[in-house]
């Protein structure tokens, strides 16, 4: 190679051990991390009643059904650490899932926030089997990617039916996709009147056929009779204290499993680069002997 080719292949050369420095000291990022997580085998399914009849004012001092389910539902959140949640909502026309199994506790909280009752004279009536389908549905697609998790329910409602002429069905079913869980019960027997509108607490209350204000009571037969088929246990909320959820959230056996996630953030990769670095530095270092040698023998 003649001079000039050789003092342009060292000029390229020393342009890329200086770009190459200059990337490694940037330390460039990317892709995402494989890290072990330690979490409890248990997918939680929150299912919880919207109809109106969850704003009466039968709960603890006379506070509304739907505020205490929202505190209870945070309470149960913080007694099941490192437990996906997912939760499907029903109402007299609507059912749908609200959330997918998630490990998001944060998420799961700010979704129970924001849970209201359905308006006044949404639908024609209601009944306590309208999320049957989903929560069958929901199991079974669990159970069918993760077949090494436990599901557990948590059915959240007054129990009672408005709709004329329709026979429930049967939970039975959900017995044989769950590995346990509990119907939580709202309302009393003496029952509580509804506000027409929570936001508007000066248009007072829904009326019955008599124009006298309209009463919802707890049906805790059928809860009961819920809870049978699918193999639960039933407790009838009828206190602020929520010791007796996490009581019994601890009857839920659960094992820990390792996961992988991706979760530990992005990965450096200036090792990358930092072998070209190297192979140049060791050329340039070559050069400069080469050149030495050349050097002594024009001395000798």
């Amino acid at each position: 190679m003649s001079a000039l080719g050789w003092q342009i292949l060292t000029l390229v050369r020393r342009v890329l051990i200086v770009l190459l420095t200059v990337v490694v000291l940037v330390r460039p990022t990317w892709g995402a991390a494989p890290t072990e997580m330690r979490t409890a085998d248990l997918d939680v399914l929150v299912v919880v009643d919207r109809t109106r009849s969850m704003v009466a004012e039968d709960g603890p001092k006379g506070e509304a059904r739907m505020t205490q389910l929202k505190r209870d539902l945070k309470a149960l959140s913080a007694a099941l650490p490192s437990v996906r949640f997912g939760a499907i909502t029903f109402g007299g026309e609507v059912v749908r899932t609200e959330m997918p199994f998630t490990y998001d506790t944060t998420a799961f909280n700010a979704w129970v926030d924001g849970l209201y009752a359905e308006r006044a004279f949404d639908g024609s009536g209601s009944m306590v089997d309208a999320p049957r389908e989903e929560m069958i549905a929901a199991l079974e697609r669990d159970q069918e990617r993760f077949p090494e998790r436990r599901r557990i329910v948590v059915f959240a409602s007054d129990g009672e039916n408005t709709r004329e002429g329709v026979d429930q069905q049967s939970f039975a079913e959900i017995d044989d996709l769950s590995a346990g869980g509990v119907v939580l019960g709202y309302g009393s027997e003496e029952g509580g009147r509804m506000p027409w509108d929570d936001e508007r607490p000066q248009d007072g209350y829904l009326k019955d056929g008599e124009g006298q204000d309209a009463r919802s009571r707890i049906d805790l037969a059928n809860l009961r009779e819920i809870a049978g088929q699918m193999g639960l246990q039933t407790i009838h909320r009828t206190t602020k204290e929520t010791k007796e959820l996490a009581t019994e959230a601890s009857t839920w056996d659960s094992e820990m499993l390792t996961e992988k996630t991706s979760a530990g953030g992005e990965v450096s990769r200036a090792w990358i680069f930092g072998f070209p670095l190297l192979a140049l530095l060791l050329w340039e270092l070559w050069g400069h002997r080469r050149r030495g040698h050349e050097a002594e023998e024009v001395l000798s």
